[in-house]
């Protein structure tokens, strides 16, 4: 594998079996929240609530994205740009806090730092924040985009490429309640 997808790297850190057996492409139905960015309601939902909350600029909606340094690929749901400012813009049917982006929700706080490290080098810029949003429910989340976060990033990355490099299969995530709705729960050796 060349490249990683960047969604590769969100399932990695929700839970690293899980994002192994998708490498293998091993089949998984899309999910909710796999198609929901797409909507033509729900970019102008989201271009809305961007307003709304004092965001303008160009929103450029499902911008392709690629890092050689990084090694990952993916399709960001948007990019805001005002002027020099870039921010990268993840929308979410989950209800996810501040709080939750750093605990349970993590996953999806390293697909967008991810997400902003390949846009800085597709449109040769610096991102210094990324935007989570619900549209549904009018909420955003603003997070700036840390050296620490970068870091965890990065290194959630080089264990992803490790394993798929070697073919090692990863350590299943510690959190059982995962478990439960994973659609390889059934597949997944102890």
């Amino acid at each position: 594998m060349d490249y990683i997808p960047v969604t590769l790297v969100k399932e990695y850190a929700y839970c690293p079996r899980q994002a192994y057996f998708k490498a293998l492409n091993m089949w998984e139905p899309p999910t909710e929240s796999m198609k929901y960015a797409k909507g033509i309601n729900n970019i102008e939902k989201l271009k809305e609530i961007l307003r709304s909350n004092g965001f303008n600029g160009e929103l450029i909606t499902e911008v392709p994205v690629k890092s050689r340094k990084l090694g990952i690929v993916g399709k960001v749901d948007a990019v805001l740009v005002k002027g020099k400012h870039v921010s990268v813009v993840e929308s979410k049917i989950t209800a996810v806090s501040r709080r939750g982006l750093y605990t349970r929700y993590n996953h999806i706080l390293i697909q967008a730092i991810a997400y902003a490290m390949a846009v800085e080098e597709t449109m040769n810029t610096t991102v210094d924040e990324v935007i989570i949003t619900n549209p549904e429910q009018g909420k955003i989340i603003t997070i700036k985009v840390t050296p620490n976060l970068r870091t965890q990033a990065t290194r959630l990355i080089t264990e992803l490429k490790k394993h798929l490099e070697e073919q090692t299969i990863p350590p299943k995530t510690t959190n059982k309640a995962k478990c439960k709705a994973c659609y390889y729960s059934k597949n997944c050796p102890d």
